[in-house]
Protein backbone atom coordinates (compact mmCIF):
# COMPACT_ATOMS: atom_id res chain seq x y z
CA UNK A 1 0.00 0.00 0.00
CA UNK A 2 3.06 2.33 1.39
CA UNK A 3 4.58 1.85 -2.28
CA UNK A 4 1.15 2.09 -4.26
CA UNK A 5 0.78 5.86 -2.44
CA UNK A 6 4.66 6.24 -3.05
CA UNK A 7 4.35 6.02 -6.58
CA UNK A 8 0.89 8.09 -7.43
CA UNK A 9 2.58 10.38 -5.60
CA UNK A 10 5.66 10.36 -7.60
CA UNK A 11 3.30 10.28 -11.13
CA UNK A 12 1.22 12.97 -9.35
CA UNK A 13 4.45 15.44 -8.95
CA UNK A 14 5.66 14.77 -12.33
CA UNK A 15 2.57 15.75 -14.22
CA UNK A 16 3.00 19.06 -11.90
CA UNK A 17 6.14 19.58 -12.77
CA UNK A 18 5.84 19.21 -16.56
CA UNK A 19 2.79 20.92 -16.66
CA UNK A 20 4.71 23.85 -15.04
CA UNK A 21 6.96 23.81 -17.74
CA UNK A 22 5.03 23.63 -20.57
CA UNK A 23 2.95 27.07 -19.15
CA UNK A 24 5.49 29.10 -16.91
CA UNK A 25 4.54 32.15 -14.95
CA UNK A 26 5.33 35.60 -16.17
CA UNK A 27 5.41 38.43 -13.23
CA UNK A 28 2.76 40.49 -15.38
CA UNK A 29 3.41 43.77 -12.94
CA UNK A 30 7.17 43.43 -13.24
CA UNK A 31 7.29 43.07 -17.10
CA UNK A 32 4.13 45.46 -17.71
CA UNK A 33 6.89 48.19 -15.64
CA UNK A 34 9.87 47.17 -17.83
CA UNK A 35 8.08 47.58 -20.67
CA UNK A 36 6.83 50.74 -19.57
CA UNK A 37 10.28 51.93 -18.93
CA UNK A 38 11.76 50.71 -22.06
CA UNK A 39 8.86 52.74 -23.96
CA UNK A 40 9.57 56.33 -21.96
CA UNK A 41 13.40 55.98 -22.83
CA UNK A 42 12.69 55.12 -26.77
CA UNK A 43 9.71 57.64 -27.19
CA UNK A 44 9.65 59.80 -23.86
CA UNK A 45 6.20 59.28 -22.20
CA UNK A 46 4.90 61.79 -20.69
CA UNK A 47 3.62 61.73 -16.74
CA UNK A 48 0.26 61.59 -18.03
CA UNK A 49 0.54 58.17 -20.30
CA UNK A 50 3.29 56.56 -17.87
CA UNK A 51 0.22 55.00 -15.56
CA UNK A 52 -2.79 55.16 -18.90
CA UNK A 53 -0.04 52.80 -20.44
CA UNK A 54 0.68 50.61 -17.42
CA UNK A 55 -2.75 49.98 -16.71
CA UNK A 56 -3.64 49.29 -20.32
CA UNK A 57 0.18 46.92 -21.28
CA UNK A 58 -0.83 45.23 -17.57
CA UNK A 59 -4.82 44.35 -18.94
CA UNK A 60 -2.92 42.70 -21.98
CA UNK A 61 -0.35 40.97 -20.43
CA UNK A 62 -3.05 38.95 -17.45
CA UNK A 63 -5.30 38.38 -20.76
CA UNK A 64 -2.31 37.05 -22.85
CA UNK A 65 -1.03 35.02 -19.67
CA UNK A 66 -5.32 33.21 -19.32
CA UNK A 67 -4.43 32.28 -22.45
CA UNK A 68 -1.55 30.27 -22.44
CA UNK A 69 -3.19 27.27 -22.20
CA UNK A 70 -4.99 27.45 -25.33
CA UNK A 71 -2.01 28.03 -27.31
CA UNK A 72 -1.19 24.38 -26.03
CA UNK A 73 -4.39 23.20 -26.76
CA UNK A 74 -5.88 25.05 -29.52
CA UNK A 75 -3.52 26.94 -31.67
CA UNK A 76 -5.93 28.09 -34.11
CA UNK A 77 -8.26 29.29 -31.68
CA UNK A 78 -5.18 30.85 -29.76
CA UNK A 79 -4.03 32.58 -33.11
CA UNK A 80 -7.59 34.36 -33.41
CA UNK A 81 -7.62 35.21 -29.96
CA UNK A 82 -4.40 36.68 -29.31
CA UNK A 83 -4.36 38.78 -32.88
CA UNK A 84 -7.75 39.97 -31.70
CA UNK A 85 -6.07 41.38 -28.19
CA UNK A 86 -3.24 42.89 -30.33
CA UNK A 87 -5.60 44.83 -32.45
CA UNK A 88 -7.78 46.02 -29.20
CA UNK A 89 -4.32 46.79 -27.52
CA UNK A 90 -3.07 49.02 -30.78
CA UNK A 91 -6.30 50.89 -31.00
CA UNK A 92 -5.45 51.91 -26.43
CA UNK A 93 -2.18 52.67 -27.50
CA UNK A 94 -3.00 54.98 -30.68
CA UNK A 95 -5.76 56.98 -28.07
CA UNK A 96 -2.77 57.28 -25.56
CA UNK A 97 0.69 57.96 -27.74
CA UNK A 98 0.80 60.68 -30.28
CA UNK A 99 1.10 59.81 -33.84
CA UNK A 100 4.94 60.39 -33.59
CA UNK A 101 5.13 58.05 -30.20
CA UNK A 102 2.71 55.10 -32.22
CA UNK A 103 4.68 55.39 -35.28
CA UNK A 104 8.04 55.26 -33.10
CA UNK A 105 6.42 52.39 -31.27
CA UNK A 106 6.23 50.27 -34.18
CA UNK A 107 9.39 50.87 -35.08
CA UNK A 108 10.51 48.65 -32.21
CA UNK A 109 9.27 45.59 -32.81
CA UNK A 110 11.49 42.86 -32.75
CA UNK A 111 11.98 41.50 -36.03
CA UNK A 112 11.66 37.88 -34.33
CA UNK A 113 10.53 36.84 -30.58
CA UNK A 114 12.88 37.73 -28.57
CA UNK A 115 13.66 36.90 -24.75
CA UNK A 116 16.09 39.33 -24.34
CA UNK A 117 13.74 42.13 -25.54
CA UNK A 118 10.68 42.85 -23.09
CA UNK A 119 8.55 44.25 -26.14
CA UNK A 120 8.63 41.00 -27.49
CA UNK A 121 5.69 40.99 -24.92
CA UNK A 122 3.23 42.92 -26.78
CA UNK A 123 3.98 41.84 -30.61
CA UNK A 124 4.37 37.90 -30.31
Amino acid sequence: MKKLFLLLLIIISAGQFAAAQQNPTMNIEGTASSIIGKLDKSIQLNEVQKPKLLTVVTNYLQQKSNLQSLQVTNEKAYKTKINSMQNGLHTRLKTILSDTQYASFLDLKPKAPDATNVLTQLYY
